[in-house]
C-alpha cells in the first residue's frame, strides 16, 4: 500500500481522501496524535474492569492439572528441566499427548514457587497478561495501519477485548497459555514490522526471541508463520525479498520448536490415542462424515462470532452429531466456507482489507479444526481466540465502509454513527462477558451451566456428577446426602446413555458409597471393572465394601487378583492384609503388611494399629509392642 506524501512536515504522514487542506482533515489528525496515549489507556482499564470479577474465582476444569495437581509444578522452579523434555499434561497423566507448552508450565511453577497455590494470585496473573496482551495488539495494530486514524485500532482492541466467545481464556486459569502465545506473537510481529519500516537486523532477533517464547507457549503460534508475511504483504508496498528476510526468524525459530518436540515428546512411542470421549469427530464412520461435521463446526464458530449465545464449556460427544454432506447444515457449511475463501482469492492482488481478515482468521483455525491434524477435542471457544482477531479487524472496517467515512481521519466529529454502532456492539459484547464471567466462578456453577448449553454431551452429564459427588463426600446432613446422590447418580446415568465410560461407573459407585448405598456401589464397581479390567481403583474399592461388610472370602478373592497383579498399590495390600486377619489367617495377614511397610514404611496410623494387633493374636508381643510404638509416635506427629 503506498503511502502519501503529508504536505505538513511537523505531522505524521496519513492516507487522506482529499488534500490535506480541507478543514474536516485537520481535526481528526489533531485528536490522533493527541488521545493516541488515552485510548491504550483506557482499552487497558476496560479490559480490567470488565474481567476483575475473575479475581474471586476458584480453580475449574483443567486448571488443576497444571496447579495443585500436578506434582511437577507443584515442585516448583526445580521442574523447570522436566517441562523442557515432557508433555503439557505428562506430570499428571504419565503419558505424553499432543501439547508441549514448556513455558505455560515454568510460569506456574515460578507462581507456585513466589506464592504457593492461590486462585485469587492465579487470576490475577492472567489477567495482567491479558492487559498486557491488549496494550501490545493495539500497539502492533497503530503501526500496521500507520495511515489510518487511531481510532481504527482501538475499536478493532475494543471489540476484541469484550467480545463473549474469549470469556473462556480470561476467566479458565489454564488458558494462560492461550494468554501468553499472543502476547508473545504480538511482540514479535511489532518488532518484524519495525524491521520492515526501518531496516534494523535487531528487530528481526528481538522478533525470533519472542515468536520462540509464542512456540514455547502454545504450539497453535506456528500458524504465524503464515499470518506474518501476510500481514506484511498487505499492509506495506515492499519487496518479495524483504518480507522473506521477515519471516526467515519465524521458519528458523518454527524449525527449531518442532525439533524440540520431536526429540522429547513424539520419540517415545507415549502419544496418547484420541478416543471418541475427548473428540466426537472420531465417531464418524468414514473421512466424509468426519470432514463434513468438521466443517459444520467451523461454521458453528464464525456464527458465534456474530451472535456469542449460546456459549458453553463443553462440545463433547454428542453434543454435536456426525453428519454426512447430504446434510444441509454440511451444505451450508461448504457454501459459507468456500464463499469467505473464494472472496479471500479474488482480493489478494488488490490487497483487499476483507481478504486479509479471512485469510487471518483460516490460518489462526487452521491447527484446530481438525481437518489437518487432529486433536483431543471437538470444538472450544477458545480455539479461535487468536482467530477472532480478523473477525474484530473486518467488523470495524466493514461499519466504516457502509457508513462511508474516512478512515484516516476518523473521529467522533467526522463519524458520529461509526462511533455510535461500535459502542453499542461494544456494550452489549461487555455485558454478555461479563454475565458469561459468572459461569466461571467454580465448577458446580460451570458444571450446571452446561447442563443448560450442552445437555447431549456426555462429559457435562458426568463432570456435574463428579462434582455433586465430591460435595456429597463432605456432606454432615443425611437428608442433604440423599438428594446429592440422587443428583449425581441421575447425571451418571445421563452421561452412560449418551456415551458408555467406565470412569461414569467408577464415579457412580463413589457416589453410592458416600451415600450409604454399599450393594449399589459394588454393583457399579464390578460394571467398572468389566468395562475396563485394569481399573485398580473399582477392584480396590469393591474389596473394601466387602471387608467391611465381612465377606471377608470374595474380598480376599477380589484383593489377592488386584494385589498379584500390582504389590505397590498401598490401599489394596494394605486392605488384603486385614481381610485375611479379620479371617483369623494371621500368618498371611502379616506378609500382606511386611510388603506394604517395605514399599512405604510411612504408613498412616491405621495400619500401624492392625499390624500391631496382628502380631498381638499371634502371640509375638515384642514385634506388637514395636508398631504400638510407631502408633504412638505416628499420632503425636498428627499423621
Amino acid at each position: 500500500m503506498a503511502k502519501k506524501q503529508n504536505q505538513n512536515p511537523k505531522q505524521p504522514q496519513v492516507k487522506t481522501q482529499a488534500s490535506v487542506t480541507k478543514p474536516v482533515a485537520q481535526p481528526a489528525v489533531a485528536t490522533n496524535k493527541v488521545n493516541d496515549k488515552w485510548l491504550v489507556l483506557l482499552l487497558v482499564a476496560v479490559a480490567l474492569v470488565v474481567n476483575v470479577p475473575t479475581l474471586r474465582y476458584d480453580y475449574t476444569l483443567d486448571d488443576p492439572y497444571f496447579t495443585k495437581d500436578n506434582p511437577l509444578v507443584r515442585a516448583g522452579v526445580s521442574s523447570i528441566p522436566e517441562f523442557f523434555t515432557h508433555a503439557a499434561y505428562y506430570g499428571v497423566f504419565k503419558n505424553h499427548d499432543a501439547s508441549y507448552r514448556p513455558l505455560m508450565l515454568i510460569s506456574f511453577a515460578i507462581e507456585k514457587t513466589l506464592f504457593d497455590f492461590n486462585p485469587v494470585v492465579s487470576h490475577l496473573i492472567n489477567l495482567i497478561i491479558f492487559a498486557l496482551q491488549i496494550f501490545c495488539l493495539y500497539k502492533l495494530l497503530r503501526r500496521v495501519f500507520s495511515n489510518y486514524s487511531a481510532f481504527i485500532p482501538f475499536f478493532i482492541m475494543l471489540l476484541f477485548e469484550l467480545h463473549p466467545i474469549h470469556t473462556e481464556v480470561v476467566a479458565s486459569v489454564k488458558s494462560r497459555d492461550e494468554l501468553l502465545a499472543l502476547l508473545f506473537t504480538a511482540v514479535s510481529m511489532l518488532y518484524s514490522f519495525k524491521y520492515i519500516d526501518g531496516n534494523k537486523i535487531a528487530s528481526l532477533l528481538v522478533s525470533a526471541l519472542f515468536f520462540f517464547l509464542a512456540l514455547l507457549s502454545k504450539e497453535s503460534s506456528i500458524t504465524f508463520v503464515a499470518i506474518m508475511p501476510l500481514t506484511v504483504y498487505f499492509f506495506r508496498d515492499v519487496k518479495m525479498s524483504k518480507i522473506l528476510t521477515a519471516v526467515a526468524p519465524y521458519v528458523v525459530m518454527a524449525g527449531i520448536y518442532m525439533a524440540m518436540r520431536a526429540a522429547f515428546i513424539e520419540s517415545d512411542g507415549e502419544k496418547v490415542r484420541i478416543l471418541v470421549n475427548n473428540n466426537a469427530l472420531m465417531a464418524a464412520t468414514n473421512y466424509g462424515e468426519k470432514l463434513a461435521t468438521a466443517l459444520f463446526i467451523q461454521l458453528k464458530y464464525v456464527i458465534l462470532l456474530f451472535v456469542p449465545h449460546p456459549l458453553s464449556y463443553d462440545y463433547s460427544y454428542s453434543q454435536i452429531p456426525i453428519i454426512s454432506f447430504a446434510n444441509p447444515k454440511a451444505l451450508l457449511s461448504v457454501v459459507v466456507l468456500l464463499g469467505l475463501l473464494g472472496y479471500a482469492l479474488m482480493g489478494l492482488k488488490r490487497k483487499d482489507v476483507f481478504s486479509y481478515c479471512i485469510l487471518f482468521y483460516f490460518a489462526g483455525v487452521a491447527i484446530t479444526a481438525n481437518i489437518l491434524v487432529d486433536i483431543g477435542a471437538t470444538m472450544a471457544e477458545r480455539f479461535v481466540y487468536t482467530a477472532s482477531l480478523g473477525f474484530c479487524i473486518a467488523m470495524v472496517f466493514l461499519v466504516v465502509r457502509l457508513l462511508k467515512s474516512d478512515k484516516a481521519n476518523l473521529s467522533y466529529a467526522t463519524a458520529p454513527r461509526v462511533f455510535m454502532v461500535l459502542v453499542v456492539v461494544s456494550v452489549l459484547y461487555g455485558v454478555k462477558t461479563m454475565a458469561q464471567n459468572e459461569v466461571w466462578k467454580n465448577n458446580l456453577v460451570l458444571y450446571r451451566s452446561g447442563i443448560e448449553t450442552a445437555p447431549n454431551s456426555w462429559r457435562a452429564h458426568y463432570l456435574l456428577g463428579v462434582e455433586l459427588t465430591r460435595k456429597l463426600n463432605a456432606e454432615k446432613d443425611p437428608n442433604t446426602k440423599k438428594e446429592l446422590m440422587r443428583e449425581a447418580v441421575e447425571h451418571f446415568n445421563s452421561s452412560g446413555a449418551i456415551l458408555t465410560t467406565s470412569d461414569a461407573w467408577l464415579m457412580k459407585g463413589y457416589a453410592f458409597e458416600f451415600g450409604g448405598r454399599d450393594d449399589s456401589a459394588v454393583a457399579s464397581y464390578k460394571t467398572t471393572v468389566t468395562l475396563d479390567p485394569g481399573n485398580k481403583q473399582a477392584a480396590n474399592n469393591m474389596g473394601a465394601i466387602l471387608l467391611r461388610h465381612g465377606n471377608l472370602e470374595t474380598a480376599i478373592q477380589v484383593l489377592g487378583k488386584l494385589v498379584a497383579q500390582d504389590t505397590t498399590y498401598n490401599d489394596a495390600v494394605c486392605n488384603l492384609a486385614a481381610a485375611y486377619g479379620n479371617s483369623g489367617n494371621f500368618k498371611e495377614s502379616e506378609k500382606y503388611y511386611m510388603i506394604a511397610m517395605r514399599k512405604n514404611p510411612d504408613q498412616p496410623p491405621n495400619v500401624l494399629m492392625s499390624i500391631s494387633n496382628i502380631y498381638r493374636f499371634m502371640g509375638d508381643s515384642t514385634n506388637a509392642q514395636k508398631y504400638r510404638a510407631l502408633l504412638n509416635s505416628a499420632l503425636r506427629a498428627g499423621k
